[in-house]
């Protein structure tokens, strides 16, 4: 039995019209650049490598954030191959391992719109979250970063990372810690979540945001209708249940049969579509209907005031972020910042109102309310917040510390500069007491932990809530000897 170990580079579009658009009209918001990866036996123990740069198409030039992240520079692309062939070189690679593992769902979504791009069909076998085996079977984890897992694992970190290669041999590293035969049956045997029955979802994939509903659905099916278990491309049955915002529909894939999809489109001015894949059992299928009654009941008659005991109503955005509040305020009652000082609502409500300066996601300003819950609420779980609420809410809580995608990267500069505020003002208020008050052990871990979040943070730093987060991370240790 073997495995490959993937993680890819990409350079970012963040500009609409520099973006790429096919002739058959798919979008590549990333392109590849770099593709890295280890086979392993099934001891994880390395037996081959695959290392490979990627052209740039169309004249298109490196992003200046990617080539200081990266250290990729022009000269390490332009030695590489077109994507086509890169591609094809790599596909052959992996034509005998059993299963395909990357960190988090990001590069697995990436390199399948990058296939839809270039009209190239993907590769037939399995690929896993690596991230998910590994949160599972470690629950005492802390932030699922990769470097911080790596030194959480007693792996020695002395590659540079954001390198493909060397960020897949990490991954590796880490993996030997986990029973990867087991992992795969956790996330192939989903268990049934106490919200409304419905099982956790095989995966999962997001679009960018879009002006309109029909552009996220065109990226949708041009680069995320792939089957949860072989990446083959699944076909839509006719007919759906739900409403425009949150629906269900059935698709199928020539090898592994039928799967039942579930769409939400989330977001008020811009919308993403996110879309969750279950196995069509007849038991999925009657969940997913009483899950809707409660809608359509509404639709049909409005006189009815009661709903059913067994679903959880499909919440509209207002009545999801009141009801977050109104959580929030529960959970969180009784404490405060410090002993003796504001109530820690204050917190809450200060980092969502610095989100909703970058986003009017009802979603994801609900879940920067309720984004300290499972840390500082021993009573809240991940399974409370997806019956209270849903799977998205819950999914932005447990990764806001670790994932580095667009929303997690709100949420994390939001709590950051909520608590950067609060140390200016402790330092402008102590003087020369500050350190003394604090202690310089806990203000140089601070110093060096904003310092990478406002690294990690750069895909925003364009906002002003970026600019002044930077700028009081300098400001706040500026002169103090650490």
């Amino acid at each position: 039995m073997h495995y490959a170990i993937v993680d890819l580079e990409w350079n970012q579009y963040h500009n609409p019209m520099w973006t790429p658009t096919s002739r058959q009209g798919v979008i590549m918001h990333e392109e590849i650049i770099q593709i890295g990866a280890v086979k392993t036996d099934e001891e994880m123990t390395p037996v081959d490598s695959f290392n490979l740069y990627v052209r740039l198409g169309g004249r298109r030039r490196l992003d200046r954030y990617v080539k200081k992240l990266t250290g990729i520079n022009e000269s390490d692309i332009a030695s590489g191959e077109d994507f086509p062939i890169a591609a094809q070189e790599f596909i052959s690679w992996i034509k005998d391992v059993d299963a395909v593992f990357s960190w988090g769902p990001d590069d697995r979504r990436v390199f399948l719109n990058n296939l839809a791009f270039h009209g190239l069909n993907p590769p037939k076998c399995a690929w896993y979250d690596a991230q998910k085996i590994y949160a599972a079977q470690h629950p005492e984890h802390g932030p699922l970063a990769l470097k911080h897992t790596a030194e959480e694992a007693g792996v020695r970190v002395n590659l540079t990372l954001h390198d493909a290669m060397n960020d897949a041999a990490l991954t590796a590293m880490c993996l030997k810690t986990v029973d990867m035969q087991k992992g795969i049956s956790q996330l192939e045997a989903p268990q049934a979540t106490p919200a409304n029955g419905m099982p956790r979802p095989l995966s999962s994939a997001r679009t960018h945001r879009h002006p309109s509903p029909r552009e996220a659905w065109e990226e949708a099916c041009a680069s995320l209708m792939n089957c949860p278990k072989c990446m083959s491309p699944l076909t839509w049955e006719e007919g759906e249940k739900g409403s425009i915002d949150r629906w269900y529909k059935l698709a199928s894939c020539v090898s592994h049969g039928r799967f039942l999809v579930r769409g939400e489109f989330m977001g008020i001015k811009f919308k993403t579509l996110k879309l969750s894949f279950f196995e069509a059992t007849p038991e999925a299928v009657a969940m997913a209907d009483r899950e809707l009654a409660p809608a359509v009941a509404r639709k049909r008659s409005r006189r009815r005031k009661k709903k059913p005991a067994d679903t959880v109503p499909m919440l509209t955005g207002e009545e999801l972020f009141a009801k977050a509040l109104t959580f929030a305020q529960a959970h969180h009652a009784g404490q405060t910042l410090e002993p003796g000082q504001a109530p820690y609502i204050t917190h809450l409500m200060e980092v969502c109102q610095i989100a909703s300066t970058l986003t009017d996601d009802y979603t994801l300003l609900s879940a920067a309310l309720l984004h300290d819950t499972l840390a500082k609420c021993p009573e809240v779980s991940a399974d409370i917040l997806r019956s209270e609420f849903n799977d998205h809410v819950a999914e932005l809580v447990e990764s806001t510390s670790s994932s580095d995608d667009e929303e997690c990267l709100i949420l994390r500069l939001s709590d950051a500069l909520s608590g950067l505020r609060a140390l200016s003002y402790t330092r402008e208020r102590l003087g020369n007491a500050f350190v003394g008050s604090i202690g310089s052990e806990t203000l140089k871990a601070a110093k060096d932990g904003y310092k990478q979040l406002i690294k990690a943070c750069k895909p925003l730093e364009k906002t002003s809530a970026y600019k002044e987060a930077k700028r009081l991370s300098v400001s706040v240790f500026a002169g103090l000897k650490l």
